[in-house]
């Protein structure tokens, strides 16, 4: 009489009913990741300079609101800035494709946060320029986040809509321009630039 074969998929011997191939295959896999995956984000509530420090700008508009809305924020949600600064300047003439003149900008309001989360600003000026400067400070180190912006908001027609128009003279920041203001294109997300330690030159 013949030996009984094991069921396809499965190893011959005593163990196999209980521990499948695949299965023990996956789970030496995740054993080996976990012990080999060094560690990318520490247990501190204040890593070093890095992605989850990295600052943003988020720039929202409705066509329904007269108002831009900006947020200076972390790319981590739970980071804390030892410093936020939020200049404003309008009155300025900008049509949203003609050069700006950033030496001569005006900034006449200023939004300051030391040991905050984030900033958040409306404006109904139109144009309106944005100075914007953030520090972070850590045990493993610190870094300067820093952008100059400008936007403008102008009707188009046909179809009657609206259109956002953004520039900047910080290098390694890009901005879109124009966008529609609409639902599938805004809020957009502007990284700042991480000019180090020293801060802006």
């Amino acid at each position: 009489m013949s030996a009984p074969v094991p069921p396809p998929g499965r190893a011959p011997g005593r163990l196999s009913a209980y521990a499948p191939v695949p299965l023990v295959g996956v789970a030496l896999l995740l054993v080996a990741l976990i012990v080999l995956t060094p560690v990318l984000v520490t247990n501190s509530h204040q890593p070093g300079p890095g992605i989850l420090t990295q600052a943003e700008l988020v720039v929202d508009k409705t066509s329904g609101n007269a108002s831009l809305h900006f947020y200076v924020w972390a790319l981590g949600e739970t980071i804390r800035y030892d410093q936020i600064r939020l200049g404003e300047a309008s009155g300025f003439n900008w049509s949203g494709t003609t050069p700006i003149d950033w030496g001569a900008l005006n900034w006449t309001v200023w939004h300051n946060g030391s040991d905050v989360l984030s900033v958040i600003v409306a404006s109904a000026a139109n144009p309106v320029a944005l100075n914007i400067s953030v520090h972070y400070i850590s045990p493993a180190g610190s870094t300067w986040y820093v952008g100059l912006f400008a936007f403008y908001v102008t009707v188009t027609s046909p179809p009657l809509g609206e259109s956002l128009y953004s520039a900047t003279p910080t290098s390694g920041v890009a901005v879109t321009s124009p966008l529609a203001v609409s639902n599938d294109t805004l809020p957009v997300a502007i990284l700042l630039a991480d000019v180090g330690p020293g801060g802006a030159s």
